[in-house]
């Protein structure tokens, strides 16, 4: 009997510590990497509070880390439908579906969040990380010599334990979807552009190779069609040539310019080398042109 007691109160005090735990106590737990009892606290704290967002976003956040994926699901969907204005759980469920190896759920995810905010940096980056794996393993597959399935690049989101719900109310109008769709899809683009422009390279198509720059591009030379043959000369030399990029990043983006910086592996039978090397791509009509390339550094 006295055993039972015991036990009631205890049970009673663990519920009365619960029910007392507030928003800065929830966050306190996360902040400490202590998810199993964060999410179990969270999960106390939504049954006298069903409508706190951020408590529920947190929640979320400490089952996602914790491993509890499905609740982490189930919370996050439950946001985006009340508040469909946040972009914080798109992020964090994007995370999820991609880990799960669902990139295109992941990628439709983050532009949804750039949709809620267009300057929101952490989706614009996690999407540009999706989008380079997928150009990546897209490449490799490309240019690979042997019939052997080439995995995709393992890309790693970063989770967000934030939820700026006072930002976010003051956003009185969303952007129009068609112009987040166009910034992903430039960037797809660029990608793209150095994946093909290192392949024409490779496989000596001197005439597509050349269709990458700017006629204004002719470093060093004069005039373009003198640097046009220099270039000519130089790649359809004898013996095969092999050209590598990876690490592809947009270091900047404008409407108009865009900077890539990626590492650069070249190997002939007079040369090789591995660099860093940066474009930059100039917007002319509707294509996007190099109208400068440059070494930066040698690895």
């Amino acid at each position: 009997m006295y055993r039972l007691i015991v036990l009631l109160l205890l049970s009673l005090s663990f519920k009365l510590l619960f029910a007392a735990a507030t928003v800065q106590e929830l966050q306190l737990l996360i902040d400490q990497n202590t998810y199993s009892l964060a999410a179990t606290t969270g999960a106390n704290i939504l049954i006298d509070e069903p409508g706190n967002a951020r408590v529920k976003f947190l929640t979320a956040y400490a089952y996602q880390m914790d491993k509890q994926t499905k609740r982490a699901k189930n919370l996050y969907k439950n946001l985006i439908q009340e508040h469909p204005e946040l972009p914080e759980p798109r992020n964090n469920l994007a995370m999820i579906y991609l880990n799960n190896g669902n990139s295109e759920k992941a990628s439709q995810l983050l532009i949804d969040a750039l949709n809620t905010n267009v300057s929101y940096s952490t989706a614009y980056n996690n999407l540009g990380l999706i989008y380079q794996s997928i150009a990546s393993t897209t490449y490799r597959q490309a240019v690979s010599e042997s019939n052997q399935p080439i995995k995709s690049v393992k890309v790693k989101l970063t989770a967000l334990s934030n939820l700026n719900l006072a930002e976010q109310v003051t956003v009185i109008a969303k952007p129009a979807i068609g112009s987040v769709v166009n910034i992903a899809n430039v960037r797809t683009l660029l990608i793209e552009q150095v994946k093909n422009w290192a392949k024409a390279w490779n496989d000596k198509d001197i005439s597509t190779y050349i269709s990458f720059y700017s006629v204004d591009h002719h470093p060093g030379f004069e005039m373009y069609k003198v640097w046009v043959e220099h270039r000519r000369k130089h790649i359809m030399q004898p013996g095969k040539i092999k050209v590598r990029v990876s690490d592809i990043k947009i270091y900047e983006q404008g409407e108009n310019v865009a900077i890539i910086d990626f590492k650069q592996d070249y190997n002939s039978p007079n040369h090789s080398d591995k660099v860093l090397k940066r474009l930059r791509f100039s917007r002319i009509g509707s294509k996007w042109k190099i109208s400068d390339e440059r070494v930066i550094s040698i690895l």
